[in-house]
């Protein structure tokens, strides 16, 4: 290792070098005392002391970072009384490292031997010390020197403790700085705010504003703009009351402003060179055309949006740092909420109207809260459906097909079936035989009512040979002449009677009901009915209308039905009649209703049901979806 930062030279007296070595100490205290600016420049100079107080050789501080693996060490200081190297520095950066990192892990200080007497008459010790804030190991100092023994060096690092306590009173005094620092930034916006607060109206609120920034940073002036369209427009000056908003310099302000609304960040050029980093063209115009002045401009935001700017100037030479410009933009900030309230509230009540308005429709329509503006106007525009939109009432009621020309098929007389020759469903034509009688009877009566008429003729015949010959045989003639017509009648009848024996389809039609296949030779007596026949291939729908919805059907309405069998298609229906009398139904009471159909399938059957809606009219989607709802009400209210 090199030589000792302070060397102990064998020249001289001892009381020479003690009292020169306690003067360097009582310099570095004073020096240490006064609190170094930062972090780094402190830990130099506490190592510094340290290293004078134990003959140090060498020294080096690092302080601690959270990493994933554990803390790390960061060397922020180095002393070395020789000019080594870089890669030199760096290896005995390293080794202090390795020496320093168990008492780190295990939060003591410590003495560490790192070489032993054999070529030097003394070994080396390093002394590591803990810089501790609230509690917490945030640095670390470490100094090489040589002792006697163990107990020498303990007794040197308890002297390196004891200005590490200095340590505790350089945080306290930063703690101490920046509470000032907060508490004075507090009362500078205090004191703005109530500037504006206590002023009347926006121009007054702006000049105020002005005037207490000015007085406070040592401005030569300031000045406030206002955002107006895609514009900003200069509206109050410092300690200047009315001013020309044409005049030059006006105009450049203007252009400064609008280059902080554009960038929407603090604006600040310094002749120097130690602004900000972003554009500055505008600015460096106006420090030009002043004389160099410092220009910082700043951003007046009200919920992220810039409404306005305020713009400092500095006079040449004077050095505004980084954290008085931030200190200064919170405070202009916090600020501009109450600006934007003062000049909303000065405008005309129409121009209120209308920017309220305005503001209305770009949130209704803004990107923000789309969800809800969604539901929102759904539901509106349902509300607006239902109570505009007037589709087709339709009354709706279950159906069945009937014919519409049906004929019922008696017994002629009483008698026995001999043959059936159809069943339901059979098409049938215009006198094709249905059902046969016996009639042997009826044949063996007309053969002896055809003899009897015989027999009656022929006697008729001889009387009235008699009565030429005898006048008294002529009522006998008469006799029998008039029983033979009775005979040719009776005759005619059973004629009648065997025709009528086989009954006959009385034109062309279907089948409907009379399944006597199994009635032959069963005896019918006579107006039994035996068939029901529909002529020709007619259907008409039998509508059931609920009492409730009768009084909407009347005889010419349209509408369509459905069959059960085929939901899906539709058919047109035309209303022809309504029965005025009800018919109770499943503990209900409904009403024919016969309407006629423009269209019949082949595949239609008498008897199949289905679904039919009347047309009635055009009504509210609302009406036609509670109107049961409030006849109901109605009722039971009334009642």
């Amino acid at each position: 290792m090199a030589s000792g930062i302070v060397e102990s030279s064998s020249q001289g007296s001892q009381g020479q070098e003690s009292s020169a070595q306690g003067g360097q100490r009582s310099k570095l205290v004073q020096r240490l005392l006064s609190a170094s600016s930062n972090l780094p420049a402190f830990v130099n100079d506490l190592l510094t002391t340290q290293a004078v107080m134990v003959a140090g050789t060498e020294a080096a501080g690092f302080v601690l970072e959270k990493k994933e693996g554990g803390p790390g060490l960061r060397a922020i200081a180095h002393i070395r009384p020789d000019n080594s190297s870089a890669e030199t520095r760096a290896a005995a950066i390293a080794a202090f490292t390795e020496i320093i990192k168990p008492c780190v892990t295990q939060g003591k200080d410590g003495a560490i031997e790192i070489s032993s007497a054999d070529n030097h008459p003394e070994p080396q010790f390093c002394l590591v010390t803990l810089l501790r804030a609230d509690g917490e190991v945030v640095a670390v100092s470490a100094v090489i020197t040589r002792c006697r023994n163990l107990e020498r060096a303990q007794q040197r690092l308890m002297s390196m403790q004891l200005v590490a306590g200095y340590f505790e009173l350089f945080t306290l005094r930063r703690t101490s700085e920046q509470s000032q620092i907060i508490a004075q930034s507090h009362q500078h916006v205090l004191q703005l705010a109530t500037a504006v607060a206590t002023a009347e109206g926006f121009e007054s609120a702006a000049m105020n504003l002005c005037n207490e920034l000015a007085t406070r940073t040592g401005a030569t002036r300031v000045s406030l703009g206002w955002q107006k369209g895609d514009y900003v427009r200069v509206k109050a000056f410092s300690h200047t009351e009315e001013f020309d908003k044409k005049q030059e310099l006006v105009v450049e302000l203007e252009k400064v402003m609008e280059e902080c609304v554009d960038q929407e960040e603090p604006v600040q050029y310094d002749p120097t060179g130690e602004g900000t980093p972003n554009v500055t063209r505008a600015a460096q115009a106006l420090s030009r055309s002043q004389g160099g002045n410092t220009v910082l401009s700043l951003p007046l935001r009200r919920r992220a949006e810039v409404v306005g700017v305020v713009t400092l100037e500095f006079p040449h030479g004077v050095k505004l740092g980084p954290q008085a410009a931030t200190g200064l933009a919170v405070a202009v900030d916090l600020l501009a909420p109450q600006l934007f309230d003062r000049y909303q509230n000065d405008r005309w009540l129409i121009t209120k109207a209308g920017l309220s308005t305005k503001s209305l429709l770009e949130k209704i329509i803004g990107p923000q809260y789309m969800l809800a503006k969604g539901i929102f106007l759904l539901v509106v525009g349902a509300i607006l459906f239902i109570s505009l939109y007037k589709p087709m009432y339709h009354v709706s009621a279950q159906f069945a097909f009937a014919p519409t020309a049906q004929t019922n098929i008696s017994t002629p007389f009483d008698g026995d079936i001999q043959n059936v020759f159809v069943k339901p469903g059979d098409h049938v034509t215009k006198g094709q035989a249905l059902l046969k009688f016996k009639t042997f009877e009826l044949e063996n009566k007309r053969a002896q009512a055809a003899a009897e008429a015989e027999q009656y003729r022929q006697d008729a015949e001889k009387a009235r040979g008699e009565a030429k010959k005898d006048p008294t045989k002529y009522a006998d003639e008469l006799i029998a002449s008039a029983k033979s017509r009775g005979a040719q009648a009776q005759v005619r009848l059973l004629d009648r009677q065997i025709d009528q024996a086989t009954i006959k389809a009385p034109a062309d039609g279907i089948i409907l009901t009379g399944d006597l296949e199994h009635d032959v030779d069963a005896h019918k007596k006579q107006g039994e009915p035996l068939f029901t026949f529909e002529e020709g291939s007619g259907l008409r729908a039998e509508l059931e209308v609920a009492e409730r919805d009768i009084q909407w059907i009347k005889a010419g309405q349209t509408g369509q039905l459905a069959t059960t069998s085929l939901p899906s298609a539709k058919y047109p229906l035309k209303v022809d009649r309504v029965d005025p009398i009800g018919q109770a139904k499943e503990g209900d009471n409904v009403f024919k209703v016969y309407a006629k159909l423009d269209e019949i399938r082949p595949d239609w059957k008498p008897g199949m049901e289905g679904e039919a809606k009347v047309d009635i009219e055009h009504r509210r989607l609302v009406w036609i979806w509670t109107h049961r709802l409030i006849d109901f009400l109605r009722l039971k209210i009334w009642m």
